[in-house]
């Protein structure tokens, strides 16, 4: 009876120790996809946030283009302005200034 015992209690320990090595292996694959997934939400998440990251960026840049445009007419109609308003001076100035050159220095006799 020992014997048959002892062989009872061996393959026991055997098929005890195959479903350890069972439930160890079905663990190891249960993280490994675990980390896979996790690695998989991960790269997602990234290129997500760099999908967000570069429509921002444009949308930024477009307002920045959008400002500078604005900012560049208006500053041309302010120079158109100022040219109207100050042409008159500038031409009298400029007659003024050929004169005194004229009768300070003659004519020029080309």
């Amino acid at each position: 009876m020992s014997t048959n015992l002892t062989d009872e209690i061996r393959s026991v320990e055997a098929a005890a120790a195959q479903k350890v090595a069972g439930a160890k292996a079905e663990a190891q694959d249960l993280v490994i996809k675990t980390r896979n997934s996790a690695a998989l939400r991960v790269k997602e998440a990234k290129q997500a946030h760099f999908r967000e990251y570069r429509s921002r960026l444009a949308q930024v840049e477009a307002e920045a283009a959008e400002t500078a445009a604005r900012t560049v007419e208006q500053g041309k109609t302010e120079a158109r302005q100022f040219v109207e308003a100050h042409e008159d001076a500038v031409k009298k100035t400029a007659q003024w200034l050929a004169e005194e050159v004229v009768s300070q220095y003659g004519r020029c006799s080309r």
